[in-house]
């Protein structure tokens, strides 16, 4: 699948597991699914997979950035659950650990460690340590984009380190017509899953006036 159809699954499947309640459970959850959705891609290697993964930096970032951005203007309450959940240390000592299996993460083969369950297990737990509340929708997320990879034609080491089982259905390529088409779908269910939430607000902001 492509980095596209990735991100548009790893929002669509977040959301619609999520299905926030407010403007602060909503940033959470796009900002983690965002990055959920692409981080197993750094185990890349070919030119043209280094540019995505400068796509997946650059999108991890936007997230954070538009994420920081809604809580400086618009107060949504993400600092105060941020503090009531961490501290320094805690994420110190989380990011070190990311960053420590990220790097690792980029000199295994493609489709083995970074997409593996016991990869998904350490980044979720690590990210408890940050910020609880990103656990779910990352790791809903990273999950979604594995499976997703289970339909290509490159086996898939979920399992690792055990070397058996690999998975691999075979049922399309990553530039295909099924990726575009899924793509398409996820896409569509993120753009009605928003405006369900808009409405959603907006009808609880009638009725308290």
């Amino acid at each position: 699948m492509t980095k596209n159809t990735h991100l548009a699954s790893g929002l669509a499947t977040s959301v619609a597991f999520i299905r926030p309640t407010s403007f602060k459970s909503l940033a959470i959850c796009l900002t983690s699914a965002a990055i959920g959705s692409l981080i197993s891609d750094i185990d890349i290697t070919t030119s043209k997979s280094r540019k995505d993964l400068d796509i997946i930096i650059l999108v991890s970032v936007i997230a954070v950035a538009l994420c920081t951005l809604a809580e400086a203007i618009f107060h949504i309450g993400i600092l105060s659950l941020l503090e009531s959940q961490t501290n320094i240390t805690r994420i110190l000592l989380g990011l070190g650990f990311i960053l420590f299996i990220c790097c690792y993460g980029i000199t295994t083969s493609h489709r083995t460690f970074m997409h593996s369950l016991l990869c998904v297990v350490a980044l979720c737990g690590m990210l408890w340590v940050i910020f609880p509340a990103m656990v779910l929708p990352f790791g809903i997320a990273m999950l979604s984009h594995i499976g997703l990879d289970f339909f290509n034609t490159k086996k898939v080491q979920f399992f690792w380190p055990l070397k058996k089982p690999k998975i691999a259905f075979k049922l399309c390529r990553s530039e295909s017509k099924p990726s575009r088409v899924i793509c398409g779908i996820a896409s569509a269910v993120v753009v009605l899953e928003l405006i369900l939430f808009a409405v959603t607000q907006a009808v609880a902001f009638a009725k308290g006036l």
